[in-house]
Formats: C-alpha cells, structure tokens, sequence
C-alpha cells in the first residue's frame, strides 16, 4: 500500500494567524435540532474568524462516525461562517473517521470526495512547513505505523527546506507519554519518528484532555500540544465526578499560532468567550529551533492553598448533600479537591478548572455514597504536578 501526501505553496500576503481545532464529533445522521456539536464548532470558527485568523488546521475526527451528512455538516459550517473568503485549511482524519464505512480505503475515498483534499497533505505557506496525517487505520493507539515512512520522507523534505526552522506536525493521536492523557491514548511510533527532529512542533487532538492543564504542553527531544476538542472535554479516570465533568459540551476550546515579528506565539483560546486563556503562559516558538528546550519548565510552582478555612453543606429539593466552599487559589489552577471524612474514605473531584474564566468563584460538590451522619471533613486543593 502507497501512500502519497498532497503537496501545497501557499503565499497569503501577510503574516500567518493560523487557528488550531479537533473533534467535533459531527452526527452521522441528521437529528431534528441542531447539535451541541455543530453549534460548537460554528462558535469555534466564528471566534477564529473574529481573531483574523488566514489558516485553519484541524487534527482529526470530524465525524462521530464516517458519513456523508456529517463531512457536509462539517463543510456547511466553515461556508456559514467564511463565505467566499475561505481562509487556508488543512484538515486531517481520526479514528472516529475511520468508523462505519467498511474499509480503510473506503473511509479515505469518503473522505477526499467531501473535504476536496488528501488525508495526507504537506502545505508550504509563507515559507513555513505544515504536514498534515491522519492515521492510516481506526486503531485507538497505535493508527500510524504503515504511513510513518512516508510521513519521515515529508518531514524530510520540509528539514532540507527549512533548517531549524519549526516543522508544523499535526496529527490525530500524541505521541505516546507526551501530552495529558497520551500516556492512555498515545502512540509510541509517532514517539519515536519524531524524537528524531528537534525542531518538530506537534499538535494532536483524540484524548479531549483539557489544554488549559499544562501537562498539555510537552517538551523533550521535540515539542508537543494537545489540542483538546471542540465537542466536549474529557479527563482521566479516578474521579467521582467522571471522566466526562459537568458542563463539559459548553466550552469548546483551541489554539492560535500568532506569527509576530521575532517568534510564534501558540495562544490557547476559550471559543464560547472568544478570549485568550492563561496569556501569562502563552508559549513562545522562536523562528529558529536549535534544540527543543524554549518552554519554562512549569514545576516550580508553590503549593494550592485554601482560602477560606470553612464551608457548609446544602441540601437540594432530592434531599443530595453538597459540600460548598470558596474555590482554591493557585499560581497556575486548581486541578482537582481532595475529599477525607473522618472515617477514613476519600474522596477525589475534578475542579471546573477546564472552564477557564468560566470557572465558577465557589465549589459544590455532590456527597456520592455516605450514609446520614455527622461527619468532619477536610478538603485539599490538588494542582496538576
């Protein structure tokens, strides 16, 4: 089997703003309203288009599952939102991709009739490199292995262009043990291809793992994001309050790559609010990467704290206890809260961290498996290192 990359020059003219998505998880089949995925991936756009951004790339899982309608309900919704003035688009499959249609081969042809492109594509805009591959198969963690020679040739290429020069590399699944949640969802040949290019830049989507953790950000022999999602977010398991947290359709977020004058900045961005995240700690790509060492390490942080030594509990009309208090303070965010009653349980919550400035100022947690009872209880705020 051969596999042949799509390759594209580019020259818009100005400086590339180029916004960064994944997962939208569009319905194969159309639904008597309108979706929570459609409606976030149309308020995704419309942010990017407001931030002026000229390329769009997007890493994978369009679709639920592969079908016509949902790649025309992707379509519509970039025609709904750009018109006429499309900007630049790479766009690459996921698992979710490869879903329903039989064959890997059918699922690509699906694919490049209704998008208009390769799932394979290197574009050349401005003089700067982006590779763009989907997996070559549904395969959750290992979806890579029979494309990897050809993707190694094209960054190959883009090194004998371009030097030091940042490779832009987007691919569905991280590299395994890189970002939050590949050491779930990762892919360890992807891993070791692209250890072998200190100035590779990749971005990935899959796991939904919040950006706004900054295990999401990962540095080594090469450089690594994960892109979270725009249909929902999704944690790691071990928490009460499930891997999927509350509110997790309502904010759909991505990054903006802001090519200034001396660097890239990657800026991460809340869609629902249309506002940067967290741009005390916007990472900084130089223009040229002698070694991928330009992030500050993020482990230096001092503790959480509490800032209210108490709080109380509430009763709803169902008669479910919650546990309320004032959220806790971090030089980075909260990440989780430690529950321990006095009679030895223990009990972990995600924060609502992943809402960024949306983030409620106050906590209420729901007591899940507790008989009645006067109980003391301790609650520590828990960071992500």
């Amino acid at each position: 089997m051969e596999f042949k990359f799509e390759r594209k020059i580019f020259n818009i003219g100005e400086k590339p703003k180029v916004g960064i998505i994944s997962d939208s998880q569009l319905s194969p089949v159309r639904r008597k309203n309108e979706t929570t995925f459609r409606k976030n991936l149309v308020l995704s756009l419309l942010s990017l288009k407001n931030q002026g951004c000229n390329m769009i790339i997007f890493a994978g899982d369009i679709c639920n599952m592969a079908s016509a309608y949902a790649y025309d309900t992707y379509v519509d919704a970039f025609k709904s939102v750009f018109g006429e003035k499309m900007p630049v688009v790479q766009i690459i499959m996921g698992n979710h991709d490869y879903y329903g249609r039989g064959t890997p081969e059918n699922c690509r042809r699906l694919f490049t009739r209704k998008i208009g492109t390769s799932p394979f594509t290197h574009y050349t805009v401005n003089g700067f490199h982006f590779i763009g591959v989907s997996p070559d198969c549904a395969k959750m963690s290992d979806g890579y292995r029979k494309i990897l020679p050809y993707l190694k040739n094209e960054i190959e290429i883009a090194k004998k262009e371009c030097g030091d020069r940042p490779i832009f590399v987007t691919t569905h699944n991280s590299p395994e043990n890189t970002v939050y949640g590949s050491d779930d969802w990762g892919d360890k040949s992807l891993f070791d291809a692209f250890s072998q290019y200190h100035n590779v830049v990749n971005f990935a989507g899959h796991t939904h793992y919040s950006l706004l953790d900054e295990r999401s950000v990962w540095q080594g022999a090469f450089t690594a994001f994960g892109t979270q999602s725009v249909s929902y977010t999704e944690l790691e398991r071990g928490k009460v309050n499930g891997t999927v947290p509350p509110d997790a359709y309502m904010f759909p977020m991505g990054y903006i790559l802001d090519f200034g004058s001396e660097n890239i900045t990657v800026r991460r961005m809340n869609f629902r609010l249309n506002k940067e995240e967290k741009p005390n700690m916007s990472v900084k790509i130089p223009y040229s990467v002698k070694k991928a060492d330009f992030i500050p390490k993020r482990n230096g942080n001092s503790l959480p704290v509490m800032p209210n030594l108490y709080g109380h509990t509430e009763y709803d009309e169902k008669g479910t206890a919650y546990l309320c208090f004032d959220k806790g303070e971090s030089e980075d965010a909260v990440h989780s809260y430690a529950v321990l009653y006095d009679d030895g349980i223990r009990r972990d919550y995600f924060s609502d961290f992943y809402k960024g400035c949306g983030a409620a100022k106050s906590v209420r947690l729901p007591v899940y498996s507790k008989a009645p009872g006067v109980y003391n209880i301790k609650i520590y705020a828990v960071d992500s290192f």
